[in-house]
């Protein structure tokens, strides 16, 4: 799959993200409740899950980094 078509794709979901949350009824709620929602979402990871590093070269930041770099050359 080429850079093109991956930036393609990832506009296609934000797109429909944003409109599905235009329809959902907006919330306020405390920032100790989001920050609990955090943590419950992390206590639900195996503790060697989160203790792996599943990029140890860091390949993902290379290829994100070399993206960036041909887009702000233009």
């Amino acid at each position: 799959m080429s850079l093109r078509t991956q930036i393609e794709e990832r506009d296609r979901q934000w797109r429909l993200f944003h409109e599905w949350d235009a329809n959902q009824p907006h919330m306020l709620r405390e920032p100790s409740a989001i920050v609990a929602d955090l943590g419950a979402l992390l206590a639900w990871y195996p503790p060697e899950l989160i203790r792996s590093d599943p990029d140890p070269q860091k390949c993902g930041i290379a290829a994100m980094r070399g993206a960036l770099s041909l887009l702000s050359n233009k």
